[in-house]
């Protein structure tokens, strides 16, 4: 009898396994954004991939934050954020710094995105961390405006089941994007994020429709929308 018992367990945890829906989808995304702005957003087009067409928008927490003040020489919003969320790492023909948001064992809220494609079709969730990397080109170790104007961006996604819409409604998952973050007006701080390509996505979502979990964010539809107004 106990041999039928575990039979039946195995038979059953095998037909649970073939019965989770398993897809890998692909972004490319294009947009604009700036840590001056509250709260810091970047958002604009998804260029390429499966999720194409569509638009995104990544948004991070500035919580204790200072804000410009546009009397003083210095910016120090921009000074806050650099020293508080950059690390200076002096590797011999690699300098540079590498900033994590949020720092890593912070506690701090984690930057969220969304994803929506013109069918209708949602996804969306928290981004564990996001990387963002400025080369010392000079090895001087002062970051200078032409090295902080041309930077690597990176981070990986999770994405929850309670804000999958159409297609995605019952998946869940994880993923990871890489590409770059260039300064297009030095005096907005107005920014370039690029993940490539329109013809080679790059972004990589591998989602499931099993053993999925609940995301919870302090945000609310009027923070999401004032991102559009």
């Amino acid at each position: 009898m106990s041999c039928i018992i575990v039979l039946c367990v195995m038979i059953l945890a095998a037909a649970s396994a073939d019965a989770t829906t398993f897809r890998t989808e692909r972004f490319a995304l294009r947009g604009t954004g700036s840590f001056m702005e509250h709260s810091p957003f970047f958002y604009g087009q998804i260029i390429g991939g499966t999720l194409f067409p569509g638009t995104f928008w990544i948004v991070f927490d500035d919580t204790g934050w200072p804000v410009d003040n546009p009397v003083t020489p210095e910016n120090e919003r921009m000074v806050y954020v650099f020293a508080h969320y950059f690390h200076y790492h002096n590797t011999v023909g690699a300098e540079g710094w590498d900033g994590y948001f949020p720092p890593t064992g912070s506690g701090e809220p984690a930057p969220r995105w969304r994803f929506c494609t013109v069918a209708g079709d949602t996804l969306g969730g928290s981004c564990t961390q996001i990387t963002i990397t400025v080369r010392d080109s000079n090895a001087n170790g002062i970051m200078e405006g032409s090295e902080y104007a041309s930077k690597v961006i990176s981070g990986n996604l999770v994405a929850y089941i309670n804000y999958g819409g159409g297609c995605f409604q019952s998946f869940c998952g994880q993923g990871s994007f890489s590409g770059t973050l260039n300064v297009v007006n030095s005096q907005t701080m107005e920014e370039e994020l690029y993940v490539p390509s329109a013809t080679s996505a790059s972004g990589r979502l591998y989602m499931r429709d099993d053993g999925c979990t609940v995301g919870v964010e302090s945000s609310s539809w009027g923070q999401i929308k004032s991102i559009y107004r």
